[in-house]
């Protein structure tokens, strides 16, 4: 799963980038207290987050839609700002090599961008 913040750009042009910062550091452990001890959080840079799930069977719509409703839970509220992410989902056999996996993973987040942010997109392995 790659993931990163819609509009990340606006949020360190609007409140600066302390308020980026905290945002960024927020997001890290919102992700890590919803996913699972033995997944793998990884931020990639700047806003961009990639995460491995684990036994994770045939059902991606769960995870995600679970981190996905939950980010509200992330409170920057004294600054007044709302966020959303975007992410692209990929599910992979572990023949695969990274770079490969990431390139999918990446391709799927942007399909999410481009239909509107504030969502995911799912490719299954054929």
């Amino acid at each position: 799963m790659v993931l990163d913040i819609d509009h990340f750009k606006e949020v360190n042009d609007t409140y600066g980038h302390l308020v980026g910062n905290e945002l960024l550091i927020a997001l890290a452990k919102y992700l890590l207290f919803h996913t699972n001890p033995n997944d793998i959080v990884i931020r990639m840079g700047g806003d961009e987050f990639v995460v491995f799930l684990k036994n994770v069977h045939d059902d991606l719509t769960y995870p995600c839609n679970q981190l996905m409703s939950h980010l509200n839970e992330i409170s920057l509220s004294h600054h007044g700002m709302h966020f959303s992410i975007s992410m692209g989902v990929y599910t992979f056999s572990n023949e695969q090599n990274f770079d490969n996996i990431f390139k999918i993973a990446d391709d799927a987040l942007y399909h999410s961008k481009r239909n509107g942010r504030n969502r995911y997109t799912i490719k299954y392995q054929k």
